[in-house]
């Protein structure tokens, strides 16, 4: 079914996809079922796009090493810094925090902290606040060198930020990674148990904090995403490859999926 060139049928089944997703095995997901819904992150139209980006929080544990490290990341990494509709590029940002956990550690090294800085320049305010919720959700991915040289002078850097969200997350992701510092200067023995997540392998248990935060910040993207759409239903063409008929139906966005 997620072959279908149908639009309506495709979203619909992304925003029910959590009503199945647990009786599908790994290899079904990683043969039969990734290999089509990847194709929404393409789509022209933002609803299925978004749509799309929201199914990997409950496609991401089922993904092998190559779909998700590598395949994954590749299309996080165009719509965050390319696609048009800023709701989107936000909820790439909060996804990918959301997933972290699941990452291997080489492609978390690699990945996150560009990533989430990249949001951090990102001209969607909401984006900005993502990119540093995205840090703070897995702080406990980076090394203290890291904190220290690569992200506190990138979240230093938003205390100036025009709009008072992104300053007010920004300040409190600051105080929370300097108290991390802080702390193993203090006493330095404790810093092999503060970084035992950096290099360890990927693991669900290490991503409760994100995953809180994530469902909360794609639902209310989500909304905003629907009514740009709504303002904009020009922004939605027909795909080239799918079968035109005599009048075809205009796509609406559906209800979210929560």
């Amino acid at each position: 079914m997620f072959s279908s060139t149908d639009r309506a049928m495709r979203i619909r089944l992304l925003q029910q996809m959590e009503q199945f997703i647990q009786y599908l095995d790994e290899p079904t997901v990683n043969t039969q079922i990734f290999p089509h819904v990847v194709h929404g992150f393409l789509d022209t139209n933002p609803a299925i796009r978004e749509q799309t980006v929201k199914s990997m929080l409950l496609l991401a544990p089922k993904l092998n090493e190559a779909n998700l490290n590598v395949e994954l990341m590749k299309h996080f990494a165009r719509l965050q810094a390319k696609d048009e509709q800023g709701p989107i590029r936000c909820n790439t940002t909060v996804c990918l925090g959301k997933i972290g956990s699941y990452l291997s550690a080489s492609t978390r090294h690699r990945v996150l902290t560009s990533a989430f800085s990249r949001a951090t320049k990102d001209p969607f305010a909401p984006s900005r606040v993502a990119g540093v919720l995205g840090f703070a959700a897995t702080h406990n991915l980076y090394s203290m060198n890291d904190c220290a040289h690569k992200i506190l002078p990138v979240l230093c850097g938003l205390t100036v930020d025009p709009e008072k969200s992104v300053r007010d997350q920004a300040f409190k992701a600051i105080r929370s990674f300097l108290s991390k510092l802080e702390s193993v200067s203090e006493d330095p023995t404790q810093l092999e148990e503060v970084e035992k997540d950096v290099h360890a392998a990927s693991s669900p248990g290490m991503g409760g904090a994100a995953a809180s935060w994530a469902g909360w910040a794609v639902t209310g993207v989500s909304s905003l995403t629907s009514k740009l759409i709504r303002s904009h239903p020009t922004t939605a063409p027909t795909e080239t490859n799918i079968p035109q008929r005599p009048t075809p139906p205009t796509l609406r966005p559906l209800g979210d999926a929560g």
